[in-house]
């Protein structure tokens, strides 16, 4: 028999989730994308539980297979871990559930049948790429199907509350397909529809029943970034790039605060934020990471340069600002500057987006390699180089004293993909 850490694990398919009761805290949820501060910081104490190193061998606590395929980074609700996938051979696409505490699936929710992909979706996309979010009580699913984006409400149960036609989404010059995830604020869930007509913009639908609440324009161009909700220069704000610039939206009612000229037409990372500052990076067709400083009276963009953090999120720890290139290079800047620090060749290419554990990043590239390496501006410090697999595009997280990473693997000849939980294994 296999050592339980090592066990992989096929999936039941069931028609909804089952109750779960396990003796394990549910104080330290990762429950939206980007966690529970919204920065893609664990909590102050996770440090003391996620190990440096690891590998197919080495602290393992365990593995699941995941059927289908999904770029969406897991969610962690109440013990259990949530994703999403799309499976080819049955055209769906499903919402999973696992134990957190030992990787047992405990079920799905079919959410769409007949799902075809586009002809036009990128080979780095997925029909299931949007992180789900959840309020401890109901998850949160958007995706792309067909030629609509399609919003959806599940139980943490497993009951389907609702689902809604958000917007259409249909094919235009250079689409990538699908990708953003949802942004809870409040009572409404707020949903990025960024598409070269008319149809798009920022739609606030209701978590109880999904029904329109409001709309805010936005430019006519493709983009692919999820929004995030700040308070800086005294008031909430819900933050977001694209379409040659950042847009402050009111979130109770979508109304524009102020915009900047900034960034390019089409990003995709999560802007990040320090005390007054903002930064985003993008993109297509140009290429840029940007700093700007927000008051009450607005935003100016004080600093730039000409590196490229595209798809993946960047990373704020104390005064510095930490990116992971396309290209594989890892960087430090200054917060209120862009003073370049340092600059690291790690290897690319990368999608996902970094997790800072104590003074330490941990940062994955699409070939399933995750680095880590310390969160210093005075040199750069390489802490270890683990790999699983060799395809990851999630990004990891931090969740009940784990590190919880999605990642693929081809070495039998046939793509399988896999949650995998990371911790101290006491021999």
């Amino acid at each position: 028999m296999k050592p339980r850490h090592m066990c992989v694990r096929n999936l039941v398919a069931v028609s909804a989730f089952a109750y779960l009761h396990i003796a394990v805290s549910h104080a330290q949820d990762w429950p939206v994308w980007r966690g529970p501060s919204l920065d893609g910081h664990a909590p102050a104490n996770a440090a003391a539980t996620v190990p440096v190193e690891w590998s197919e061998k080495q602290n393992v606590l365990w593995r699941s297979a995941v059927p289908g395929k999904g770029h969406a980074t897991p969610i962690v609700v109440g013990g259990s871990v949530f994703l999403v996938t799309c499976e080819e051979q049955s055209k769906t696409v499903s919402l999973l559930k696992y134990n957190s505490a030992d990787g047992t699936p405990v079920g799905r929710v079919v959410l769409h049948r007949g799902v075809v992909p586009p002809s036009y979706l990128h080979k780095k996309n997925t029909c299931a790429s949007g992180t789900p979010s959840s309020d401890g009580k109901v998850i949160y699913i958007v995706v792309q199907v067909g030629d609509a984006i399609h919003a959806s409400a599940v139980s943490v149960q497993g009951q389907l509350l609702w689902q809604r036609v958000v917007a259409p989404y249909h094919a235009g010059n250079g689409w990538f397909g699908y990708g953003a995830s949802p942004l809870l604020v409040g009572k409404v869930l707020v949903i990025p529809v960024e598409t070269d007509n008319s149809e798009g913009g920022l739609f606030a639908l209701s978590k109880i029943d999904g029904r329109p609440m409001w709309r805010a324009q936005r430019p006519q161009e493709t983009g692919y970034s999820s929004p995030v909700l700040v308070e800086i220069a005294g008031r909430p704000q819900i933050l977001i790039s694209g379409g040659y610039r950042i847009a402050s939206y009111q979130p109770q009612d979508g109304r524009l605060l102020w915009q900047v000229e900034a960034t390019s037409r089409t990003t995709c990372g999560t802007m990040v934020w320090k005390n007054n500052m903002i930064f985003a990076s993008g993109g297509f067709p140009e290429a840029g990471t940007y700093g700007v400083r927000v008051d009450e009276q607005g935003a100016k963009v004080v600093w730039q340069n000409r590196v490229k953090c595209y798809e993946q999120s960047m990373l704020v720890a104390g005064e510095y600002l930490y990116g992971f290139a396309d290209n594989g290079i890892a960087y430090c800047w200054r917060c209120a500057d862009g003073q370049e620090m340092w600059r690291q060749r790690l290897g690319g290419p990368v999608s996902a987006s970094p997790l800072l554990v104590g003074d330490r990043i941990y940062a994955s590239n699409e070939r399933g390699v995750t680095f880590v390496f310390r969160a210093s501006p005075s040199k750069f410090e390489l802490l270890a180089k683990n790999v699983l697999g060799n395809s990851s595009f999630a990004s990891p997280i931090y969740a009940d004293g784990k590190l919880i990473l999605r990642h693929a693997s081809s070495a039998s000849g046939v793509r399988q993909e896999f949650l995998v939980a990371i911790t101290p294994i006491k021999r």
